[in-house]
């Protein structure tokens, strides 16, 4: 089983290894790369627009402003800060005719820092600096955010002093590189409120002199609008109506705007208190450095009970992928909120169990998730399940909200409790007069239909869809193990169930990662023994039948691949638009080096992954080599080199890892680099040996069962960290005690340094500033970190060659 996989672009930094990768200046090159061909203009009518993109059952009925309100309007070029109080004051004016629960305010943060909303992850990203802000309606800002944080943001206004610099525009003076940055400005805004607020979709309003634009940003793309000239009566009368719209959204409760999630809100105090009643006496454990206030409640759709929501409060975000134009996943640990299903008002003496939601943007064109377990549940014996979530409740909202928008255009009723034909201020049915025209109904919001309306070719196979689904099995993220055995026993049952996906199901998972793989907190009854799972299948690939069903005949060929989600009408040709798999970290060798054509992906490079994900954990969480070399280990970008640093690596048999004090794990690694080693030599060396399940689980076997290992080995938290010197050598305790024994039997009259215990404490010990391992540890050269000609032409194969030594490792899937 195999599938071929998609070209790589590089994106923002999700996971940085370095502090200066946390900054602006460190993230801008994967922002820049990440927007890309994701923003477009559309049209030049601004009522098309508006009407369009900012849909609205409302029609604004306040007066227009008059024009005078900006006579005294005169930016000028160099006195930016100086626009900002001006712009507010006509901003106001503009909306002050607003009804007051609808009205909003405006503010100048004053240049403040605002945080990545989810304090957890802050060491992560870069704060962002919005010009101006805007409340949500019926909310007056104070004239300053103190902290500064986006729970009253609705909106960020950037104000630039001229118009050359909109960065909408095509052709300007300045450079492509300049109005890069400005975009990224806009679209780092707009993914803090998506984050912040669940925002379905985030809308940016710019100044450039006297010029307007509005964009709307989702996970797909960013959508402009025209030109709008605000020293003009009907520049003034236009951006009224756009704040009108905004603020009277076709949906959603008081508070809302257009781009609110309904199914979404955030956590009240009242909410806040119920959730501590149902954790009771674990409530102190569960909520120990959590942040209430980051909470929500959602509701989760199943796909054959579509008037049936079950709601659920979440309250710990286990992991967040923050890349905007991406699948955007988010990992909550939450508990169902049975106050309106239950007569005791949710107190129930029963405990709460507690639950795992997960929530992405699936590319269109793939395999919904729930396809693949569902394929499991009904493939793999319950005697034999193990290593595996099961999916509980939820469903893609995109398709649901598909099918509603479908049934609202035909003047059909809808059987959920949100038809858009119902509920609307000013309409009271769809047999009314009042009921809007079909043209009118809004596009879908848990859908991205962006690239639609822009008339984008192949649009429909790169827009995204909403899922949110809820599965059985509570964990940890792999960085917060409690012991390294812990961590060593997580990984090996998460093998087990890649194994049994494969082998009863005929799925195979594509995307190991560090996020993907959870260590067991409560264990299900029937599996007790449990320790890790793996989830997130989001972009797997499954056989087109389970292989017990599975009737050919020739057993040489690959089994024919699950269709992708295509219409009957659809070119089969499009296998090019999906995104490329993979969490870039951990993508096998082999799928990485563009010197290896026609590579597949298949059980052995998800095996490979395997290996990476162990070796980052260590390096970032354990004591015996300073965090420098995770990030000469895992370079980010570039293809060639990511590569040529796994290949160096794992070539690199002596230079093993040994975690202080810790012979099981140190084992385990050596043990593993060696089978990856095997399985990625070249002929001239000797066959490869493909990574199989068998000899894999073995090594974790043998090593988990040994006697000798640390009893409370925690994980150290993370922190990314500064520049360190190129030349930075790796000296585990084995090499600073073997160059001991060597300058002791020479007579050597230099002592090698001594250590104390507060550097070993901190990992300082094991990487000094002089010498030259770190050169065939990692090399760096001005060539991308290639190896040489001499060394390349040494080891590498002609082509052909390296087509076959591919092939050859996938013969090893038992």
């Amino acid at each position: 089983m195999s599938g071929h996989p998609t070209p790589h672009t590089r994106k923002s930094h999700n996971d940085p290894n370095l502090r200066k990768d946390t900054r602006r200046s460190g993230q801008l090159p994967g922002w820049c790369d990440e927007i890309q061909r994701k923003v477009h203009a559309y049209g030049t009518d601004i009522d098309d627009y508006l009407h369009t993109f900012v849909p609205s059952p409302i029609p604004c009925n306040v007066t227009p402003p008059s024009i005078t309100l900006i006579e005294n309007w005169d930016p000028q070029p160099g006195r930016e800060k100086e626009m900002y109080d001006p712009l507010i004051k006509i901003l106001t004016a503009i909306v002050k005719d607003f009804p007051k629960d609808k009205r909003p305010s405006f503010s100048n943060p004053h240049e403040a820092k605002f945080p990545f909303p989810f304090s957890q992850f802050s060491n992560r990203h870069h704060p962002a600096k919005p010009d101006l802000i805007a409340s949500f309606p019926g909310d007056r800002l104070p004239a300053k955010l103190d902290p500064p944080d986006w729970s009253r943001v609705a909106m960020a206004i950037e104000a630039k002093d001229v118009a050359g610099k909109d960065p909408f525009v095509t052709g300007a003076r300045e450079s492509s590189e300049v109005r890069a940055k400005r975009l990224v400005q806009l679209a780092v805004d707009a993914r803090s409120l998506m984050l912040e607020h669940g925002f379905l979709a985030s809308y940016m309003f710019g100044v450039y002199g006297s010029n307007i634009r509005i964009a709307r940003i989702d996970h797909t793309c960013v959508v402009a609008s025209p030109m709008m000239y605000l020293k003009s009566a009907e520049g003034l009368r236009s951006i009224q109506e756009f704040f009108w719209r905004f603020v009277h959204p076709w949906e959603g409760g008081p508070g809302a705007v257009v781009g609110s999630d309904p199914t979404f809100c955030k956590l009240s105090p009242v909410d806040e208190k119920w959730l501590r009643i149902r954790l009771a006496e674990e409530a102190d454990e569960m909520l120990e450095g959590v942040n209430l206030r980051e909470g929500r409640l959602v509701k989760v759709y199943d796909e054959d009970k579509p008037a049936e929501p079950k709601t659920f409060l979440l309250f710990k975000l286990l992991d967040v992928n923050a890349r905007l134009f991406s699948r955007s996943t988010m990992v909550w640990l939450g508990i169902e909120d049975t106050r309106c299903s239950d007569a005791s008002n949710g107190t129930a003496d029963a405990p709460a169990v507690l639950r795992v939601l997960k929530e992405s943007w699936r590319q269109v064109i793939r395999i919904p998730e729930q396809k693949f377990y569902q394929r499991l549940t009904d493939t793999i014996p319950a005697d034999e399940w193990y290593g595996l979530p099961k999916l509980l409740h939820g469903g893609d909202l995109g398709v649901r909200d598909v099918k509603r928008w479908d049934a609202a255009r035909s003047g059909k009723p809808w059987p959920g409790d949100d038809d858009l034909l119902t509920g609307i201020p000013g309409a009271s049915g769809p047999s009314t007069s009042a009921a809007p025209k079909p043209e009118d109904i809004p596009h879908p919001m848990h859908q991205t239909f962006s690239l639609r309306l822009c008339g984008v070719a192949n649009a429909k196979y790169m827009e995204r869809s909403h899922v949110r689904f809820v599965v059985d099995t509570v964990g940890r993220p792999l960085s917060r193990f409690k012991s390294t055995r812990e961590l060593a026993m997580a990984m090996r049952d998460a093998i087990r169930g890649h194994q049994i996906a494969m082998k009863y199901g005929g799925i195979l998972h594509r995307d190991i990662s560090n996020g993907n793989i959870l260590i067991v907190d409560r264990p299900v009854p029937e599996k007790p023994d449990c320790k890790g799972v793996l989830h997130d299948f989001d972009y797997s690939s499954m056989t087109a039948v389970p292989p017990s069903e599975n009737t050919s005949s020739s057993s040489s060929e690959p089994p024919r691949l699950h269709r992708l989600e295509l219409d009957e009408d659809d070119p089969e040709d499009v296998e090019h638009l999906k995104e490329r798999t993979g969490t870039y970290y951990f993508i096998a060798h082999d799928l990485l080096e563009p010197n290896i054509v026609a590579s597949v992906h298949d059980t052995c490079h998800d095996l490979e992954s395997y290996y990476w994900v162990l070796l980052w954990i260590v390096l970032r969480h354990t004591k015996f080599i300073e965090d420098y070399t995770c990030a000469r280990l895992f370079p980010l970008g570039d293809d060639a080199t990511a590569a040529e640093k796994k290949w160096s690596w794992a070539n690199k048999l002596r230079q093993s890892l040994t975690v202080i004090d810790n012979p099981p794990l140190t084992t385990l690694l050596h043990e593993f680099k060696r089978a990856v080693y095997h399985s990625l030599k070249e002929p001239e060396v000797g066959d490869p040996v493909p990574l199989t399940y068998e000899a894999v689980l073995q090594i974790f076997d043998r090593a988990i069962a040994r006697d000798d290992w640390p009893l409370d080995d925690k994980a150290i938290p993370f922190t990314p960290i500064g520049p360190v010197k190129t030349n930075t050598v790796f000296r585990g305790p084995l090499q600073v005690a073997s160059q001991a024994r060597q300058a002791a039997s020479k007579g050597s009259k230099k002592r090698p340094r001594e250590h104390d215990d507060k550097e070993i404490e901190s990992g300082v010990a094991l990487g000094t500033q002089s010498g030259t391992a770190s050169a065939t540890l990692c090399p760096d050269t001005s060539t991308g970190a290639r190896r040489s000609k001499r060394a390349r032409s040494a080891v590498m194969p002609p082509p052909s060659t390296r087509v076959t030594r591919s092939q050859s490792r996938r013969s090893g899937q038992a």
